[in-house]
């Protein structure tokens, strides 16, 4: 079993966490980092996650430099560029990265891909994926979030990823479908039994706005957390979705 933990989340807190601003001399203002403490947290979080399932092999998932989405949709999280990292934010990471070893934790990064997408990519069943990031739970399988182990079906994963290529997701900056907002988007997509049936939905209302097929494909790979065989390994690239068939 694999413990594939979304760490860019973890490190993320513990930096903020442990983030303060000082006044070093009058009218000098600055932000830094108890970086010792940090560190800590940081191993406390995978220790927890460890007693919880204790036969569990740690592997720590990171994000590439860049992203292949940035190629699909030029504006991806571009709303992002002005957002500061916490204080000490890369050198923690870089820390992490250095002790993995010595603590028997795997590490994984692939070309091209998010963190997002190399949990799935390398999530196998009876593997947990660890992250409260709800772009996840487009993916199935086993979840912890919270210290709440849920299962989401494939029905499950679906239906969600198929709600994001609707609704957009404002904190990565890709619009989704005008006008469809959740509520919108659950009655297109009841009683839709299959991928294709959902897709078929969605595609409705991408023509009602006048929008084309390449438009919501487009939505489509921006939503996608990559999935178990979504990525050719041999060159390093990820699969780029496509519509299902018949």
């Amino acid at each position: 079993m694999k413990l594939l933990i979304d760490t860019e989340l973890y490190v993320y807190r513990a930096a903020t966490v442990h983030e303060f601003e000082a006044e070093w001399e009058p009218d000098i203002w600055s932000y830094f980092c108890r970086h010792d403490d940090a560190k800590v947290h940081i191993q406390d979080d995978i220790a927890d996650i460890c007693d919880l399932f204790p036969d569990g092999q740690v592997v720590l998932c990171f994000g590439a430099k860049a992203s292949f989405r940035y190629g699909v949709w030029p504006a991806y999280k571009a709303n992002r560029k002005t957002y500061r990292k916490p204080a000490g934010y890369r050198e923690l990471w870089r820390w992490l990265e250095s002790v993995a070893p010595t603590r028997n934790w795997q590490l994984a990064r692939l070309p091209d891909v998010e963190a997002d997408d190399v949990l799935g990519i390398l999530h196998e069943p009876g593997d947990v994926i660890v992250s409260w990031d709800k772009d996840l739970k487009t993916v199935p399988g086993l979840h912890l979030c919270h210290d709440e182990v849920v299962e989401v079906s494939e029905h499950e994963a679906d239906q969600r990823f198929f709600t994001q290529v609707l609704t957009g997701d404002t904190a990565d900056n890709y619009p989704g479908c005008p006008g469809a907002g959740p509520v919108k988007a659950a009655e297109l997509l009841a009683g839709c039994e299959t991928p294709l049936q959902m897709w078929h939905a969605v595609l409705g209302a991408y023509r009602k706005k006048q929008l084309t097929e390449r438009d919501a494909i487009t939505q489509a790979r921006c939503a996608r957390i990559l999935r178990a065989g979504e990525y050719d390994h041999d060159n390093g690239t990820p699969v780029l979705w496509n519509p299902p068939v018949a």
